[in-house]
């Protein structure tokens, strides 16, 4: 199922509309779609699609090449490739008269056995491949931030695929009601190849005994398998998520719960954002780079949902002891994650329809916190007017106290602005569109 690609197909359509080659970089977290989204683009379109790098260097450059000289002469090469850069010349040979589509699909896995290879591709790209008749795309579950100078001097696009919105679950199933739907984003996500698994004719809970508590269901190692396509050493990886699932979004508090110090932690969360595991967000109007208040998140619900409650229990699930655990997933799974994921999609609905609901295009809108444990769900603002936005669960005489808590906190964003308040209760998201 192909959902919420527009953006994104526009802008390489129009790269590849361009009188001239094109580079683009797709970035996407494992299982966001970028595959798809590949393959719904260039279905009408001469292409040459490589993927497929689970195998020797010298097999899969030899794979490769192979592709390339099917597509132009129907047969095999005689040699083994033993390196890109030999598969780059031998593409650089080719006579390309119509436009070619040029895919390499999870380039993460070429730099994992030729730490060089993206070097070496932008070095080709310089000086031969952008004098060919192509558009050359790059896709990747990591991200390059080494290499992310020399890729702005080179790119026409760079693309970030975030996951898709809440009301992509409608989608799969139309017949669902609201909360159920909403139950099912907290379990899963929109995760097109988890949902398919989804099965809306059986209780919620059965479902998420098939999916992830019996041994044999298809996300019982959901966790380790996202982590060892890029890592080998996961203990620690594992520990830091397993912190952040539980709550600990804050550096000084995932090192406390693992009793390290906050400095041995920066690497292990630096390459879990290079794989777009987590994400660190800071309050609104701050610098990422220096904000002293960053916090860390699990994006990926089946993801936050297997390391809470499937990575501290596979010893007693692998002996489908399964009792306790869904007892814990029972008393805690509705209260805690079922509401932040309520949250989350107000926040996406307001984000949609920013202009609608504000009555201004805003400059900046995001959560804000401080030191202090005051926090406010979405600020948003533009050169004229600052407004302040909870997000609440309960009825209206609960607002109308939560009101002036809002009108409180926000004394603490300082800010010469006019200000606006205002309250979102649970009738706004079941009436959502």
């Amino acid at each position: 199922m192909f959902l919420q690609r527009e953006k994104e197909l526009k802008l390489l359509n129009k790269s590849f509309d361009l009188p001239n080659s094109s580079i683009e970089f797709l970035f996407g977290a494992k299982n966001s779609g970028k595959t798809t989204i590949l393959q719904e683009y260039s279905k009408d379109k001469d292409r040459l699609y490589f993927s497929n790098y689970e195998m020797i260097p010298s097999m899969f450059f030899t794979q490769m090449a192979n592709t390339i000289n099917e597509y132009f002469y129907e047969g095999d090469v005689n040699t083994s490739f033993s390196t890109f850069s030999e598969v780059l010349k031998f593409l650089d040979k080719q006579v390309i008269e119509k436009k070619l589509v040029i895919i390499i699909d999870d380039f993460q896995n070429i730099v994992k056995v030729e730490k060089n290879a993206l070097i070496e591709l932008l070095k080709f790209w310089k000086k031969n491949l952008k004098n060919k008749n192509i558009q050359l795309i790059i896709s990747s579950s990591l991200l390059f931030n080494d290499n992310l100078d020399e890729i702005e001097k080179v790119l026409t696009n760079n693309i970030t695929l975030d996951y898709l919105d809440f009301i992509a679950i409608k989608e799969f199933f139309p017949d669902m009601n609201r909360l159920d739907q909403l139950y099912v984003y907290s379990l899963l996500g929109t995760t097109p190849s988890n949902l398919k698994y989804y099965n809306p004719k059986i209780d919620f809970t059965d479902n998420i005994f098939n999916l992830f508590l019996s041994p044999n269901s298809y996300l019982f190692d959901y966790g380790i398998r996202v982590l060892k396509n890029e890592i080998s050493d996961i203990g620690t990886y594992s520990s830091i998520l397993h912190s952040i699932a539980k709550g600990n979004t804050k550096i000084g508090d995932i090192a406390n719960s693992l009793d390290v110090k906050s400095t041995y932690l920066t690497r292990y969360l630096q390459k879990l954002i290079d794989m777009m595991v987590i994400k660190k967000i800071v309050p609104v109007g701050e610098d990422k780079k220096i904000s002293k208040f960053g916090r860390y998140e699990i994006e990926d619900s089946a993801l936050k949902f297997w390391f809470s409650y499937i990575y501290p229990n596979l010893t007693a699930l692998q002996l489908n002891d399964v009792k306790e655990v869904s007892k814990q997933i029972q008393d805690e799974f509705i209260s805690k994650t079922v509401f932040l994921s309520y949250k989350k999609c107000i926040k996406e609905m307001i984000n949609n329809k920013k202009k609608d609901i504000l009555g201004y295009e805003p400059l900046h809108i995001g959560s804000w916190w401080d030191n202090n444990n005051n926090t406010i769900d979405l600020i948003a603002y533009d050169r004229k007017t600052v407004t302040f936005i909870q997000i609440l669960w309960e009825d209206k005489d609960v607002a109308k106290i939560s009101y002036g808590e809002l009108k409180s906190s926000s004394e603490k964003f300082e800010s010469s602005l006019e200000k606006k308040y205002v309250i979102v209760t649970k009738n706004t998201f079941f009436n959502m569109k």
